[in-house]
This record gives structure tokens, C-alpha cells and sequence, in this order.
């Protein structure tokens, strides 16, 4: 299908937006601020400190090692290893196949030509592998010959899970991989892989930190990829000790009717769980970014670009069914408001985001109709999706291909415009960080096909090929892999 001349101003400032949200999130912009500065300093007695919140560490005579996972540990790492320079004395990065490449000529992802640290690239597809195996027993191993002397910091962030695979006897890693797709597959949330993933670890779930107890201390940066920032579950949390035990494994498993499908010694293994209760007193944990930065930074830059922005929620979770719902109901009533056929309380009653927000939101309405901009709103969190076809793509592309159909279908939000992606730049094994959804990608679509056929993509899940063999790819967003992640973005514009 024939590239269109131009996509509307508004379509290509919806990209332009998501990519300096990704921007901010990115760990040069993270670690530049103020309280994650870690240049070491004399202090008052003479001692070589560094601050991090306010807390003090002591680094004087102290040997600093540094391991990580994730798909932004490359670009921590980098920073780290700025600040601490000769002190930083050996190192071991588990990061994602393609990754070296992807940032072979970006000066904030390229660590010292004499650098201690070794690096495993692997888990393709945030799959685990051989690779990522042997990077994760490199890392463990790393962490039981710390001392008194020394100071481990770790490095966490989204896709670490994949990337410190170490499965408990009897479990195999194929088994364990195949295991956690078919729980993904059929819909479960971050939480509940991430609660199976511990328990079939000997190394997440706090054992991390365990392994380093005799260290002097065990200092953790996360960037978050998870809703409202569980350290306990983020990379499944190999420094800290899950908090809740409202979830368990076998509940989980049996839920998604997979329990049965385990050996009795397996089965056994999972119940008899040992998650320890403390990874020691030398542990200490920090997010250093999440999804709440990149948001502040798509309200800054939709400002400039002559939109009034208001960010309705940071927690999106669920199905993308319960998503795209939630979504229909605001738009429609949102115009019907607009259009003065409901009050101001008839919207509230149906509103489906927190009330508390409510009043702010409608003064952000009327400012924008007052000022004649449009509206833009700005979500983020991480919606799951059943998968039940064949075909290649991701939430992000499926929210969108589907968001897309309903603008098209209701003539009252013809002109409502839509963007969906992942901040990491992958959504499901394919290229694409995400698409765009609007009125017009049916309407292009429907020049040459019929409508039967969009029904047969949305079918076989297979977003991907829609969204790639319509106009040459043009309402793809495509990014490559960004080097951070802080889960979806979406932002809906109304005009």
C-alpha cells in the first residue's frame, strides 16, 4: 500500500512527544540530577564519601564492583562508572542481544576503553537463553566473593527478569521459559510472571542480595517498569524479598491451568517455597526513575507544542478489552460534555479514573475550550493482552489497530487521535516500539481492503503486519531499542 503524502501535524507531534518522554527516562538524564550525583567527595573527616537521598556511604579503602540486568543497565553502568572511576574494580552486565550495536555511536552508552566490566549480551526477544544463563552465574558468583571491603551496586531495570535467568533444581531453563510465555500468553499481568519467576529462581527474590551479605553494603539503582514502583517484583526483585503474600505461585499457575501440567517434584519445589525474609542490613534500594518522569516530561513538551495537557493516570493495567473500554467511555462522555447533552456530574458518574482527579481534569477541559488548543491526555502503565492468533505484534500496536477501529466506527470521535507504545522500543518480537490510532488508518486501510480483513488481523493478533503494510509503515513508531523503559505511554488528543 502507497506511503500517503504527509500524516496530519498532529500525528507526527504525538511521536515527537513520546520520543522526549523516552528521552528523559534515559540514564544520563536520570543520574544527572542532583540526588543520583555520585562523585565521590571528601567530607569534614577526611573520608572519601559518596551521598545518594541524603545517606552517606563511606567508600574510603573500599573496593566497588557493580552488576546489572536489564535494558537500561548499559546506560547506568556508563554513568556509574564515571563517578567512581578507578574505584570501580570489576563488573558483570547481563543486557539485551543488539544492544552494543544499536548505541555503537551514542557517547552516553559507551563505557571506558579499560573498563572492569565484562558484558553479556543476550535473551533475544526478552526470551532467556544460554547466554543470559551464563551471565547470571557470573553475576551470582560476583556476589558471594564480596567482603567487608567492598561495595556491590546493582543495577535493575525492566527486562532484567529474562536477563538473570538461574532456575532452582529441578527446573531446567527451557522448561522454566516455556512455562512463563504460556502464563503471558494467556493474559497475566507483570505481577503474577514476575511471582512465578521468583519462585523458580535461585537467585531473584531477594537471594541476590544474600549471595552479597558480606559485603559492606549493597546499594541497588532501579528504573521501575512496573505500576506504581514494587521493587519486591521489578526484574522479580533479586534485592529485595517480595512484600506481599497475597499471591503465590501455585495459585497463579493454577489459575491459567497450568499446575497440573507440573512434575509432583516441581509442584513440591514451588510450595515449599524459601523466599527469605531479609536480604541483610548492608541492602539498600532506590528508584531512580519511572514512568511518573516521563510523563511530567510529555506534559512539558505538549505544552510547547501547543496542546494543554492533563496526565489521567500513571497505573494503566488490565486487558487491552478492559483498556480500549475505559478509553470509549471517557471520549464519548467527554464530548457529550463538550457538546453540553450531559452535566458536569452526569461525567463524573461514569468517569473511569480516580474521582479525586475529577475537578481538575474538567478545569483542564474548560481551559482548553476557553483557550481554543486541543486537548491532550496522557496515560501510562502496562495492559496485558490475550493472545489467541498467529500473527506477529504487541499491546501496544493491538491498543492501537483496535483504538483505531472505534474512532473510525463513532462519527463523535472522528477526530480523536491516538498513540500507544512501549518506552524500552519493543513491543512484542518485532521491530516496532508501537503505532498510532486514529480515524484515518481505517480509512486508508479500507481504500483496499475491506473491512473483513482488518477483522482478520485483529483475529491473529498480527498488529504488526497491519500496521507495516499500511502506507509504507507510516503510523508505526518505530524506535529501535531506547536503552530505558518505564513501561507504555499513551496519549489520546482531542480536539
Amino acid at each position: 500500500m502507497a506511503q500517503i503524502k504527509s500524516l496530519p501535524l498532529h500525528l507526527e507531534n504525538l511521536r515527537k512527544i513520546f520520543i522526549k518522554s523516552v528521552e528523559s527516562v534515559r540514564p544520563a538524564n536520570l543520574f544527572d540530577r542532583t540526588k543520583y550525583a555520585l562523585q565521590p567527595k571528601l567530607d569534614e573527616n577526611k573520608r572519601v564519601v559518596i551521598k545518594i537521598q541524603g545517606k552517606t556511604f563511606d567508600i574510603s579503602r573500599k573496593r566497588c564492583h557493580v552488576v546489572g540486568f536489564g535494558k537500561a543497565v548499559l546506560g547506568m553502568a556508563v554513568q556509574l562508572e564515571k563517578s567512581l572511576e578507578k574505584r570501580l574494580v570489576s563488573g558483570v552486565l547481563s543486557i539485551p542481544l543488539g544492544t552494543l550495536k544499536q548505541f555503537k555511536d551514542d557517547s552516553s552508552m559507551q563505557l571506558s576503553a579499560d573498563t572492569k566490566i565484562e558484558i553479556f549480551e543476550g535473551a533475544p526477544n526478552n526470551q532467556p537463553d544460554q547466554v543470559a544463563l551464563e551471565a547470571a552465574k557470573n553475576i551470582k558468583e560476583l556476589a558471594e566473593r564480596m567482603g567487608e571491603n567492598d561495595i556491590l551496586f546493582v543495577l535493575i531495570s525492566g527486562g532484567g527478569s529474562a536477563l538473570l535467568p538461574m532456575p532452582k533444581i529441578p527446573i531446567q531453563l527451557e522448561q522454566k521459559q516455556n512455562l512463563i510465555k504460556r502464563i503471558s500468553l494467556q493474559g497475566a499481568s507483570i505481577d503474577e510472571m514476575n511471582i512465578v519467576r521468583i519462585a523458580l529462581s535461585d537467585v531473584k527474590g531477594g537471594r541476590l542480595a544474600v549471595a552479597a551479605k558480606k559485603a559492606f553494603a549493597v546499594i541497588s539503582f532501579v528504573i521501575s517498569d512496573i505500576v506504581n514502583d514494587p521493587v519486591d517484583l521489578i526484574a522479580s526483585g533479586p534485592t529485595s524479598p517480595i512484600r506481599s503474600r497475597k499471591l503465590r505461585a501455585h495459585d497463579i499457575l493454577k489459575k491459567y491451568h497450568l499446575w497440573q501440567d507440573l512434575t509432583q517434584e516441581v509442584q513440591n519445589m514451588i510450595q515449599n517455597d524459601d523466599i527469605p525474609e531479609t536480604p541483610g542490613l548492608n541492602n539498600t534500594i532506590y528508584i531512580v526513575g519511572d514512568n511518573k518522569v516521563a510523563t511530567e516530561t510529555s506534559v512539558s513538551e505538549s505544552v510547547v507544542l501547543g496542546y494543554n495537557p492533563f496526565i489521567l493516570s500513571t497505573s494503566i493495567q488490565g486487558t487491552i478489552d478492559d483498556v480500549l473500554k475505559s478509553y470509549k467511555i471517557l471520549l464519548e462522555s467527554l464530548k457529550r460534555y463538550q457538546n453540553e447533552e450531559i452535566t458536569e456530574d452526569d461525567f463524573l458518574e461514569v468517569f473511569p479514573f480516580d474521582c479525586r482527579i475529577f475537578k481538575h481534569f474538567i478545569k483542564t477541559v474548560q481551559m482548553s475550550k476557553k483557550a481554543g488548543k486541543p486537548l491532550l491526555l496522557i496515560l501510562a502503565g502496562e495492559p496485558t493482552v490475550h493472545v489467541i492468533g498467529s500473527g506477529v505484534g504487541g499491546r501496544n500496536q493491538e491498543l492501537a489497530m483496535r483504538m483505531s477501529l472505534e474512532l473510525f466506527t463513532n462519527p463523535l470521535l472522528r477526530d480523536v487521535c491516538f498513540l500507544s507504545a512501549g518506552t524500552d522500543g519493543i513491543d512484542g518480537p518485532c521491530s516496532a516500539a508501537g503505532a498510532i490510532g486514529c480515524s484515518l488508518v481505517v480509512e486508508e486501510f479500507l481504500k483496499t481492503a475491506k473491512m473483513e480483513e482488518l477483522n482478520k488481523f485483529l483475529e491473529e493478533n498480527d498488529s504488526y503486519n497491519f500496521y507495516k503494510n499500511l502506507c509504507d509503515g507510516c503510523f508505526h513508531v518505530v524506535t529501535g531499542h531506547t536503552g530505558t523503559n518505564v513501561m507504555d505511554l499513551h496519549f489520546i488528543l482531542v480536539s
